[in-house]
């Protein structure tokens, strides 16, 4: 193995070589690493904050959705999620999987997130690089040779056989070449971004004081005072009930495109603290204080292109497929691209700017989703199947999570947590399958590797 790699303008140092190279420690990354470590493998986790877990922690998304069949309590995703769900458990993290089966939704405490997902890296022997960013590939003959990562330690390069694009934005499907959309087919646009807050010290609030703080809230929002979706301030998302923890907050825009991330992480902020100083003059609410604040969230950015494309009507049918390796139940939940807030919510026929937006003008009729056909048929899921993961033109990479091979409707119901911790899982097996025959992840039996994921405790 050289211990440099060349790029176009020098040698780098070759900071890890393993044979499966997971880039991105999110619900998409960090249950591939572990699958395909499970396996034997030797696997390498880059990860560019100091923790794992994506937006589960830096976003402080919650609950887990999608792990359920629509409308039912019925699982339809288990194996890897199930167990960390038994495991947050163990430290009061989260629920036990029973009865998180029962809620629409795997509440859990982002803390204990983090300390599951490093103990489950460490005991399957991952190799786990955080603080390192993925900036750049090195393909060769229509194969991934080298990531090209920064960090700390400087501009290096991490080799392997099989790559896993599991940053949410395809960032080295599109850096390898890798054909990829973007947003609607309209214009572009994709879903708007949100955030989540944790609002402390309202433990003297009585639900009067609540509900009336919520109604003057609504009539500043339809004043235009405030650019929230919702007025459910008083939402409780994650495991601990002792605070608020709503996801009201919205911003449109380019996810992939820093100055509009800035830009979306200033202006929420301001929002948010807007929005403490109108609690903080509410009966009821003196003491009120923003706990945290998350990182902006993407709902979509790119897409790759893959053998195979999820889309809208398969989510609403309840598609099947021979190479399923995941299920998905979440539904076509289009968070306005443009940006609008209240009283605007979903991208649907019924919106209420109506010929108002150019979108609705000129798609309503054609394309756009009336609310009652959004959703997957009751006790029902749709398939993800295996061509979604194996993208075009390159031969050694797959991908996991969000940024799956699925049209702007399709993916409105695929990238939520619960499947995505499926589709990492299914990538992480694929890949040490496609090592341990020296084939392509294009040319992996799907017989086989749906036996693997059946037989480590996943429903496929």
């Amino acid at each position: 193995m050289p211990k440099t790699i060349l790029e176009p303008q020098r040698e780098l140092p070759i900071v890890a070589a393993a044979e499966v190279v997971v880039v991105g420690g999110g619900p998409g990354g960090l249950p591939a690493a572990i699958a395909a470590a499970r396996r034997g493998m030797r696997v390498l986790l880059v990860e560019r904050y100091g923790f794992l877990g994506g937006l589960a922690t830096a976003g402080l998304v919650a609950p887990i959705l999608g792990h359920t069949a629509s409308n039912s309590h019925t699982p339809i995703v288990e194996g890897l999620l199930k167990e960390m769900t038994t495991r947050m458990h163990a430290l009061g993290g989260a629920p036990t999987w029973d009865e998180a089966c029962q809620e629409w939704g795997v509440r859990f405490d982002a803390e204990a997130f983090k300390v599951v997902a490093d103990r489950m890296v460490r005991e399957a022997n991952v190799e786990l690089l955080l603080h390192t960013f993925a900036t750049d590939v090195v393909v060769e003959d229509g194969a991934i040779r080298a990531v090209i990562v920064e960090s700390k330690s400087g501009r290096q390069a991490v080799v392997g056989k099989v790559f896993i694009d599991a940053t949410g934005d395809a960032d080295v499907a599109f850096r390898a070449g890798a054909p990829t959309v973007q947003g609607r087919d309209f214009d572009g646009q994709g879903e708007s971004m949100g955030s989540f807050i944790h609002i402390g010290g309202i433990e003297n609030a009585t639900e009067e004081q609540k509900a009336a703080a919520r109604e003057k809230l609504l009539a500043a929002m339809a004043a235009g005072k405030f650019r929230f979706y919702n007025n459910g301030f008083t939402g409780t998302n994650d495991m601990r009930l002792d605070h608020f923890s709503p996801n009201m907050t919205r911003w449109s825009g380019d996810s992939t495109d820093v100055r509009v991330l800035t830009d979306a992480e200033v202006g929420v902020r301001e929002q948010v603290w807007k929005l403490w100083e109108f609690l903080r003059a509410q009966p009821g609410f003196e003491a009120c204080y923003i706990q945290a604040t998350s990182q902006v969230g993407p709902r979509e950015s790119r897409q790759v292109i893959g053998d195979y494309m999820l889309t809208g009507d398969d989510v609403h049918t309840g598609t099947k497929f021979a190479d399923a390796v995941a299920r998905g139940s979440w539904w076509i939940d289009i968070h306005c691209p443009l940006g609008n807030t209240y009283p605007v919510h979903l991208c649907t026929i019924e919106c209420p700017r109506g010929a108002d937006c150019p979108f609705w003008a000129a798609e309503h009729d054609r394309t756009m989703w009336a609310k009652a056909d959004l959703y997957p048929p009751d006790g029902d899921w749709y398939d993800i199947p295996y061509r979604c993961l194996t993208p075009q033109k390159i031969d050694n990479l797959l991908i996991s999570g969000r940024c799956i091979s699925a049209t702007h409707d399709g993916m409105a119901g695929a990238r939520v947590m619960g499947t995505c911790i499926a589709i990492g899982q299914a990538a992480g097996t694929a890949a040490a399958l496609a090592v341990q025959n020296g084939v392509n992840p294009r040319d992996v039996d799907v017989s086989a590797l749906r036996q693997a994921l059946r037989d480590a405790g996943a429903l496929v």
